[in-house]
């Protein structure tokens, strides 16, 4: 079989490379015909920090490339196939701040910077994924960067880490289920039925539901899976199988691999101690010592030693919006864990007070919009089933109560603090039955009391991590019944409007002191929260509440034809820029045993990230005076 050609070889590369993959396929043909392809050898220098002069883009077509400071000794990326490297010179100028040397034997193909910049100027979304790409650089530009971490981390594809997987199907008797184990070595197979994967089955299983009980090995494989296999393709990243596993509580993922000749589909496994041992850090054991925790005090020291360690996730390249998702799940387990414990003491201590209705744990702020940050206050609430009489109300009522303080006084112990704005589960207005939470629902939506409605803005924000998902799915459906309302639209949008953003008319910051006498401003209160206003509010306009996430709010906003399309579109990129500043000045502090806070000094930053933050404050500036004159009503 003969080898592609060049220009099919360069075809498949810009298909493959991001975001060359935006481009249509036309305007990929014509770029192919511009492009030169270069070879290098181990230790070839193939762009000099220093340099001034900016002919190229780099696509990397095979092997691996070190972009490093030299003159700091900092690594800054690892860039492997396929991927780019080179734009910050082009779009920026000046002197390039790095070096790009090959590691091993690399081909690159060459996009002229002329062609490239064209590109840049006829496609918006191939603009915007490099105008990203340099807002990232400049965000890291003081942090050393653990760059072969984040290689393996986001550009190793799961087929190449996963092992071959032993495959039984659904009626093989334990008996050589066992067989299959001892004669692979394996301590895992994988049940299979017409190329599909149904479960797992491991060493333990066998032990516990076979051994243990004295049960037969006639026993069929498939009655030892007590859940269905979690299976992602063998083309994703292993932060997507870290994800995968610490969403579904799992220690291992099946990979789908697929031969592109043949069209045969095989299967690996991937486990949690393969990702510990390819990466030195593991979070998905740290939510099985959670699962496992038998007291508040451990998952207050698990809280604080996750926190401790999330510095090295950030130094391998996950940005952000992952991050604020890795912290979330670690907080929303350790919540779980919490409330399962809480619960099962109050039935140990109080049994004649126990109330066996259904009931949820809400969390709002935050929380709710999965957006923790390692300073985190508790804002959340209980609903219960509604009684069947007065009776049983009086004894809900008492029972709900103390299991609500009893929880948060464990959250508190666990390092959530109260908050100030009183919405706690303890309070007794945020401690109801399912009917009372539609009542104070259906009065904050409708507007009537704006103050009122104000000073709950954060209930919109509603998750319920805990308990009968009916109860968080009916309070859901209360709000959709209700919304969208120009009334609710007008508060929510002048909570963002009335913040004061930290920046002068003259472009400085508006700085002020904290109780120590530190000079800065809270970034969550004056740089983040008018951001998660505007998208709480733009989201309830278009009867979005799939998720409360502002990320995920804002997507939605800029994919419909709402009229405030172009403000959501520019505030994703706002948002990115503040959570990420945020999220690392915590994230520093508790590395170094600091108490990690909401105050930010612009003065600690590079200038190059304070330019970049003050961009980012004038356009949340600019979009406040956008949606007030749209929405606000006089």
């Amino acid at each position: 079989m003969s080898s592609p050609s060049i220009p099919d070889r360069l075809a498949t590369l810009l298909e493959n490379t991001p975001p060359f993959d935006l481009l249509e396929d036309q305007e990929r043909r014509e770029l192919v015909g511009t492009m030169t392809v270069a070879f290098f050898e181990p230790g070839d220098v193939i762009m000099e920090q220093g340099i001034d002069v900016h002919r190229s883009l780099y696509l990397v077509e095979e092997g691996l490339v070190r972009l490093m400071n030299v003159e700091e000794k900092r690594l800054i990326d690892m860039c492997g196939a396929p991927s780019q490297f080179g734009s910050y010179g082009i779009l920026q100028g000046g002197i390039l701040p790095y070096e790009a040397r090959a590691v091993e034997q690399t081909s690159c193909a060459l996009v002229p910077a002329d062609r490239f910049r064209e590109l840049l100027k006829a496609n918006e979304a191939f603009a915007a994924y490099f105008d990203e790409d340099i807002k990232r650089y400049v965000r890291t530009i003081d942090t050393a960067l653990d760059a072969s971490g984040a290689f393996l981390l986001f550009d190793t594809e799961l087929a190449r880490l996963s092992r071959e997987a032993v495959v039984v199907e659904p009626d093989t008797p334990v008996r050589a289920v066992a067989q299959a184990m001892r004669d692979a070595d394996a301590d895992t197979v994988v049940v299979v039925e017409n190329g599909v994967a149904l479960g797992v089955i491991t060493e333990g299983d066998i032990v516990e539901k076979v051994v243990a009980r004295g049960e037969s090995g006639d026993m069929r494989a498939m009655q030892l899976v007590d859940r269905p296999a979690v299976a992602l393709d063998g083309s994703e990243r292993l932060f997507d199988a870290v994800k995968a596993m610490m969403r579904h509580r799992i220690r291992r993922v099946v990979v789908i691999e697929k031969a592109p000749e043949e069209g045969e589909i095989g299967l690996g496994i991937l486990s949690a101690s393969d990702v510990s041992h390819y990466r030195g850090l593991d979070p998905v054991a740290t939510i099985e010592l959670i699962e496992r925790a038998r007291t508040v005090d451990a998952l207050a020291s698990l809280r604080s030693e996750s926190n401790r360690r999330l510095l090295r996730l950030y130094q391998q390249g996950v940005q952000s919006e992952d991050l604020l998702g890795v912290v979330s799940e670690l907080d929303d387990q350790i919540k779980r864990r919490l409330l399962h414990l809480v619960e099962k003491r109050a039935q140990e201590e109080h049994p004649g007070m126990v109330v066996e209705v259904p009931w949820g744990w809400l969390s709002f702020g935050t929380a709710g919009r999965k957006e923790s940050t390692i300073y985190a206050r508790q804002h959340n609430g209980l609903v219960y089933a509604n009684p069947e009489d007065d009776a049983q109300a009086e004894r809900a009522s008492e029972w709900f109560s103390l299991l609500a303080d009893a929880a948060c006084e464990a959250h508190e112990r666990c390092g959530y603090s109260p908050s100030g704005s009183g919405i706690l589960a303890r309070n007794e207005a945020f401690c109801q039955p399912l009917s009372r939470w539609q009542e104070m629902y259906t009065h904050w939506v409708q507007g009537e009391d704006a103050p009122v409605t104000a000073r709950a803005v954060m209930t919109f924000d509603a998750r319920l991590i805990y308990g009968d998902e009916a109860l968080g799915e009916a309070l859901r459906s209360t709000i959709a019944e209700h919304t969208p309302n120009p009334r609710l639209l007008s508060i929510l949008v002048n909570q963002g409007a009335q913040i004061n953003v930290p920046m002068s008319v003259f472009g400085r910051f508006q700085l002020e002191r904290d109780d120590d006498g530190k000079e800065g401003f809270d970034v969550r209160a004056r740089g983040l929260r008018p951001v998660v206003d505007f998208a709480r509010a733009l989201a309830l306009e278009i009867g979005y509440l799939k998720s409360a996430n502002t990320f995920d709010r804002l997507r939605a906003v800029e994919a419909s034809d709402s009229l405030s399309v172009a403000e959501a579109k520019s505030l994703l990129p706002a948002l990115r820029t503040l959570s990420d500043l945020h999220l690392r000045l915590q994230m520093q502090a508790a590395e170094v045993g600091e108490t990690p806070t909401d105050w930010m000094d612009p003065g600690t930053l590079h200038k190059s990230q304070q330019n970049l933050l003050k961009d980012t404050l004038k356009t949340v500036q600019r979009v406040q005076q956008s949606l007030a004159s749209r929405y606000v009503q006089r």
